[in-house]
């Protein structure tokens, strides 16, 4: 396995370095970084900054906003958070999820819970300690390589969390709770001795890389060169990041258990003539050809399910079924 560490605490460069390395780097091994940032809203591939996100509060309090290329829903982090990062090759075979889980939650579980935390997996992406989220993963797709990346809450100021994001209000009722404060902690808080943030990583590190052989990889000038390239064009650049709410006549938006999903419709004499879907959902390819596949067509329920049919709508949307997602445009 190969481990990288930078000095960085911009989320943008490590996203940047992330696509670098799904794209260029040659290798079959199986790379692992452990990162922080200044203070940060992270948007999901799929997301609109302003419904997400409390831009004139983000501004005041000088928070960085950023767009990931995963999906999932904002999450906020600071320099008292972790975020982590694995790149492996993807068989034909292999589900992305399911590798999420056992390759990558598993084995930060198991280091967890030997540093004496109670951590442990539940739901479609969360880390749980004494019942409370302290940990989200999301994931894509690209190059024959699976990005899979999430955040462990050590010591995050949680009152700026809880101003910085807008939390859907069918999410906080679907799951019984009052706040987004209800269901979140710092692993700090569940630690029976007090440990900084250096000596925290220093032992996540330990028992993450137990029994494993690892090589610390620098990244030369070259690299740096090609990650700031990926910085200008993509993660730096606000174009990417404050994607507009698309154009639409038609508009519809319903949570499920695999996430959120918000439909965006152009009619015209009936025909579909553009499709935009966003929301929180946990797809790990690109939704743009899944939004083709719905363009140029009759908005009829038949027409859409024959056109579904056809499509592989896990690698797009996660867990969100056909018929759920054929809810959200005929109720």
């Amino acid at each position: 396995m190969i481990y990288i560490e930078t000095q960085s605490l911009d989320a943008a460069f490590h996203f940047s370095l992330e696509e670098y390395i799904v794209r260029h780097y040659p290798w079959d091994e199986k790379v692992f970084m452990i990162w922080q940032t200044n203070k940060c809203a992270m948007l999901g591939s799929y997301q609109i900054a302003e419904t997400e996100i409390d831009l004139k509060y983000a501004k005041s309090e000088g928070i960085a906003i950023v767009r990931r290329s995963s999906g999932g829903g904002t999450i906020y982090t600071d320099p008292g958070a972790f975020l982590f990062t694995v790149i492996q090759p993807k068989s034909d075979e292999s589900y992305p999820l399911d590798i999420a889980k056992s390759e990558v939650a598993a084995p930060v579980v198991d280091a967890l819970r030997n540093m004496g935390i109670p951590a442990k997996l539940e739901g479609r992406n969360d880390i749980l300690v004494d019942g409370k989220k302290v940990s989200g993963l999301a994931q894509y797709t690209r190059h024959g390589r699976i990005c899979t990346h999430g955040s462990l809450l050590y010591e995050t100021d949680l009152e700026t969390l809880v101003r910085v994001l807008r939390v859907d209000d069918d999410k906080i009722r679907s799951k019984a709770l009052r706040s987004i404060r209800s269901r979140v902690t710092n692993i700090k808080e569940h630690m029976d001795r007090d440990c900084s943030r250096g000596q925290f990583r220093e032992q996540l590190k330990r028992n993450l890389f137990s029994g494993q052989k690892v090589r610390e990889l620098t990244l030369t000038e070259f690299d740096l060169t090609q990650i700031d390239s990926i910085y200008r064009e993509k993660y730096g650049d606000p174009s990417w990041t404050f994607t507009q709410s698309p154009k639409f006549s038609f508009h519809n938006s319903k949570r499920f258990a695999g996430g959120k999903v918000e439909v965006y419709l152009d009619v015209e004499k009936g025909l579909v003539s553009s499709c935009s879907i966003r929301g929180d959902f946990l797809g790990v390819a690109p939704i743009s050809a899944l939004e083709d596949g719905l363009e140029g067509i009759m908005f009829q329920r038949k027409d859409f399910t024959e056109a579904l049919e056809d499509i592989s709508l896990q690698q797009y949307l996660g867990n969100i079924t056909i018929d759920e997602l054929l809810s959200c445009f005929f109720e």
